[in-house]
């Protein structure tokens, strides 16, 4: 609950009333004024976009964010803050963003001839992504600027669509997704129902919102809904960006969490485009602590995990019972728990090291006899059954030991978040 005015608490009821008025109709014009700003700045080609790097935990620059600014020829350069009620408006939200995609991309596929091979980020506001004409929109400015590979582009959305429509929203980012263009869910945690979207939209990323990174070295509840989030987020096998980073103990404690990217004022403020490729010759990473792991291990709970649903799918195969999710379907192998760890933390954390290529492979290879077992089993080879049983428990504690050996081989072992970029999505 929040304060009362304490002037109003001694305010007599009508006049009580008037100030609140007051308040609602200077919401009001303000929301005028901005939308009187967005038209101006459209029809004049008054709007502009800064961006802001965003650096993997390692070191490396992953990519930026492009931003969008009014240059206003009375009031000068204008952040979103000045003008955010217009942003989303119905009569500007469509408009806004086409220029956001042609902009962005154009300026993504210069990079690229340069050598620069970024990662564009891009804001879509809620009606622009529940707009019947969305995705004509995104895949044709993709097929504008073909030097920017669709892999390399990331579209931004705040919890706003889904509430308006999840059904819709989970639809068109699946169809991003299978385009190849990454989804980020911006703001992450502010809102009503982030976890509910964790678990149903199709994300690579979660932008943990700065609000609650700019004081956690000081907040214990700040800190612990970061590494709460954190923390979900790798065993799902999902990106971490944090935004507001902006001090070197920040990044410390981001990254000893298991954070794997980081934004903010510490690295650089949003520039014009021409300033990224000097920021990037200039850019030096901050010093790693020895210690480059995670201090908080998932992988023991990922490992109970796949134990628990190794055994019912046996006692399914065995006992006629139903078959968990995740252990039969074509893409199987990257959704299921484990998987996730594979392609998301273990990609990172041992994805060089000889022996994980094997890892890998054995885990495909896991599935895939699952998934023949299940067919005999249909087909009423009881026989076989059994004996592809018998196969896929010994692959598994093959498995399970090369993992265990991994890790206790490799305890600081390099760190490499590339190897996330080439990843597909179905």
């Amino acid at each position: 609950m929040t304060d009362q005015n304490p002037r109003q608490e001694h305010l007599p009821d009508f006049l009580r009333l008037q100030e609140h008025d007051s308040q609602i109709i200077v919401r009001y014009r303000n929301s005028a004024r901005m939308r009187h700003v967005m038209e101006g700045a459209l029809k004049k080609g008054h709007l502009t976009l800064h961006y802001q790097p965003i650096v993997s935990s390692a070191g490396e620059v992953l990519g930026v964010e492009a931003l969008i600014r009014i240059q206003d020829p009375e009031y000068g350069l204008l952040i979103p803050a000045d003008f955010y009620a217009a942003l989303d408006h119905h009569s500007f939200a469509r408009t806004v963003g086409l220029f956001v995609m042609d902009t962005a991309f154009r300026q993504g596929e210069s990079w690229h001839q340069q050598g620069l091979a970024l990662r564009m980020s891009v804001n879509i506001s809620t009606h622009h992504l529940l707009d019947n004409h969305f995705l004509e929109d995104i895949q044709a400015a993709l097929a504008r600027y073909p030097g920017l590979p669709p892999e390399r582009v990331e579209i931004e959305i705040t919890e706003s669509a889904p509430l308006y429509d999840m059904v819709q929203a989970q639809e068109r980012l699946r169809a991003c997704n299978r385009i190849g263009v990454r989804v980020a869910l911006d703001d992450f945690g502010t809102g009503n129902a982030s976890l509910t979207y964790l678990q149903q939209l199709p994300a690579q990323s979660v932008k943990l919102d700065q609000s609650f990174v700019r004081d956690m070295v000081d907040d214990p509840k700040d800190l612990a809904i970061v590494t709460a989030v954190i923390t979900a987020s790798r065993m799902l096998g999902l990106d971490v960006i944090a935004e507001g980073v902006e001090t070197t103990a920040h990044a410390r404690l981001l990254t000893r969490i298991g954070c794997s990217h980081l934004q903010g004022y510490l690295f650089s403020r949003p520039v014009p485009a021409e300033d990224i490729p000097d920021w990037i010759a200039r850019f030096r990473s901050i010093p790693a602590d020895r210690e480059n792991i995670p201090s908080v291990d998932i992988l023991p709970t990922i490992l109970e995990g796949h134990a628990l649903r190794t055994e019912k799918f046996l006692m399914g195969m065995r006992e006629h019972m139903a078959i968990p999710e995740h252990i039969l379907e074509d893409d199987a192998a990257d959704l299921c728990h484990l998987g996730r760890w594979l392609r998301g933390d273990g990609m990172i954390y041992y994805g060089q090291q000889p022996e994980f290529s094997g890892i890998l492979a054995r885990h495909e290879r896991i599935h895939a006899i699952a998934r023949t077992a299940k067919a005999l089993l249909d087909a009423g080879n009881h026989a076989e059954v059994i004996h592809l049983g018998d196969a896929l428990e010994m692959e598994n504690r093959l498995m399970i030991g090369e993992i265990n050996e991994l890790v206790r081989e490799r305890h600081t072992p390099s760190v490499d978040y590339s190897r996330r970029a080439g990843t597909s999505f179905k």
